[in-house]
């Protein structure tokens, strides 16, 4: 056999056996879904569309921003919308423990957080409301969740804070922005969290707000960057709102995925292209799009 050949079958195995350890995670905001916003038409029209958004995303572990909570079990926020889209993507999955669940903070009134995700490959333990500092009003509060990877032959453990800051574009709302960082970061230098963390959520920060985290930096988190546009707002289409922070252990889970599906895929806003289609998502789904980002689960062992 020819000796190049051999080569390019044994990197395709290779690269076929990592990219099975990749696992997909998405941040999204949905647009006070549960709430009367009088923004959009009604949620319940469009259960399908949301559900089948989520699946083209490919990511199996949301952090969601603006969700509503419309009624509880045994005391337990539930918002009635995403019960709605959790079951039209289970309708498929005949095993329990395979099916689609969500966690929802139970604090941020009307712009709840949640985390969603596949039961069959993650386990989230030990929810809680976070308050780093004064700049976090009491409905802007961020939600930390430990993430324990499910699967064969898998350590992988981080927490996850799921944010959502402070809206619009001026002089307080900025300065907001940039004390909430400070303030969060403090509060990571003076925690005891798992070596491994991720931030990530609806920043609502500006390009022009070239130092907003720099107390993020500081402390060596990384922000993990992609310069497509997630706001959906026809004055504000060059935002990039959604984003990424990853602490400098967790980083090394991302570069190696980083290295396996390469630069332009490792992180991505999963939009639409179609000027009619993003005008009917933005009035029906959302104004925003969903980001993706890879994790290699296997890359710490």
């Amino acid at each position: 056999m020819n000796f190049f050949l051999v080569i390019l079958i044994i990197l395709s195995t290779f690269l076929k056996i990592s990219a099975q350890d990749i696992r997909k995670i998405a941040i999204w905001n949905m647009k006070w879904l549960g709430t009367n916003s009088g923004n959009q038409l009604d949620a319940l029209e469009n259960v399908i569309h949301y559900a089948d958004y989520i699946l083209e995303t490919g990511a199996t572990l949301f952090a969601l921003q603006e969700i509503g909570a419309t009624h509880s079990i045994d005391g337990e926020p539930k918002c009635f919308y995403l019960d709605q889209i959790i079951e039209e993507l289970n309708k498929s999955i005949s095993d329990p423990s395979a099916k689609w669940y969500y966690i929802l903070d139970d604090q941020n009134k009307q712009q709840r957080l949640a985390f969603l995700y596949k039961n069959d490959l993650w386990e989230l333990s030990n929810p809680q409301i976070i308050s780093p500092g004064s700049s976090f009003t009491y409905i802007r509060k961020p939600f930390l969740v430990s993430i324990k990877a499910k699967g064969t032959n898998t350590e992988f453990e981080f927490d996850f804070i799921n944010i959502h800051l402070k809206a619009f574009n001026d002089a307080d709302s900025r300065s907001t922005r940039k004390n909430n960082f400070i303030q969060l970061s403090t509060w990571l230098s003076s925690n005891n969290l798992d070596e491994d963390v991720l931030i990530a959520g609806d920043t609502n920060i500006y390009f022009s707000e070239t130092d907003v985290y720099q107390s993020m930096s500081n402390i060596n988190y990384k922000y993990l960057y992609d310069a497509e546009r997630t706001s959906i707002y026809s004055e504000l289409l060059g935002e990039r709102f959604d984003r990424y922070f990853s602490s400098p252990d967790l980083n090394n889970e991302i570069e190696s995925a980083r290295n396996i599906l390469g630069d332009t895929l490792y992180i991505d806003v999963i939009k639409e292209n179609n000027p009619e289609q993003i005008i009917w998502f933005s009035r029906n789904i959302s104004d925003h799009f969903a980001v993706v980002l890879n994790i290699d689960i296997s890359a710490e062992q």
